[in-house]
């Protein structure tokens, strides 16, 4: 798709996903990273916002949109084609006359 400066940005959507995985990150790194060197991985999750925002709004200007989004959003539904007419009963399905024993 070509770039189109008209697209809406989802910046809510955005924000709130950085936000999670910055949550999510925050506590791996009080789990996982040495004291000494959280400094480091907090200035790399902080850096990595503006990243993420500017990167998922070129893509939102050039028409992506995630699978979940476009599933969420209201389709009118096809119409159900037209069902097809019972066939006449048989001796086989037992419609037309009583079965002997």
């Amino acid at each position: 798709m070509a770039w189109d400066s008209s697209r809406p940005v989802p910046w809510q959507r955005l924000i709130r996903e950085w936000l999670i995985y910055v949550a999510i990150m925050v506590a791996i790194v009080f789990i996982a990273v040495q004291p000494s060197s959280r400094v480091g991985a907090f200035t790399g999750l902080l850096v990595s916002g503006p990243a993420y925002l500017a990167f998922g709004a070129v893509l939102a200007k050039f028409g992506y949109s995630r699978d979940r989004l476009r599933r969420a959003a209201p389709r009118a539904r096809p119409e159900e084609p037209p069902t097809r007419p019972r066939p006449a009963p048989t001796k086989r399905t037992s419609g037309g006359t009583p079965r002997r024993r």
